[in-house]
């Protein structure tokens, strides 16, 4: 489902890491670990082709990749303005899948915020989002970083629930220094600083 082969990334003359493969099948839950700044979260933009990689060789899924390849970054960002139906709406546009709106809402526990903006939404609300952004196509593999945090333990079982519909579907990657996040994978892979 996904293979990543001998994957490097350099910055400057440093690498942030090198030499990486693994391939991940059906059912299969990898976890990436290692302390601040060892590259957990470059690694995993550098699979989904958002940071051009420096050696090495990433291949996903057959097809289209806005359908079969879904992200949920720490760093990643939600429009102040716009609703929660409205992210939802214009991912889906992006996408070129289905909205899903109802479904995704209630999966998620946002219902009762359809029509909040963003910028009144709560850290932890936010998460929940860009969760549902993600996993709105039915990706075969999903890559989520750090995905605890700002939740609270309501949203880590919504994040334990996720992981396990992904397994069903596909393949997961989560990146992570959250020990009970470490339970939602069955292989790991410590990068070293």
């Amino acid at each position: 489902m996904l293979k990543v082969d001998r994957l490097g990334k350099k910055y400057g003359g440093r690498w942030i890491f090198r030499g990486l493969s693994f391939e991940l099948g059906q059912g299969d839950r990898l976890v990436i670990l290692g302390r601040n700044g060892s590259g957990k979260s470059t690694l995993l933009r550098t699979i989904a082709g958002l940071t051009e990689r420096t050696e090495g060789t990433v291949e996903l899924p057959p097809g289209d990749p806005r359908h079969t390849l879904g992200l949920c970054a720490l760093e990643q960002s939600v429009y102040a303005q716009l609703t929660v139906e409205e992210h939802l709406e214009m991912t889906a546009d992006l996408r070129g899948c289905p909205a899903r709106i109802d479904e995704l809402l209630g999966k998620i526990d946002l219902a009762y915020a359809r029509d909040v903006p963003a910028s009144h939404l709560s850290t932890g609300m936010r998460a929940r989002l860009k969760i549902a952004m993600a996993i709105q196509a039915n990706p075969v593999a999903l890559l989520l970083d750090e995905p605890g945090a700002g939740l609270d333990e309501e949203g880590r079982n919504l994040v334990a629930r996720i992981t396990a519909e992904q397994s069903e579907r596909g393949c997961l990657i989560v990146a992570t220094n959250d020990p009970i996040e470490r339970r939602l994978a069955n292989l790991e892979l410590q990068l070293a600083s």
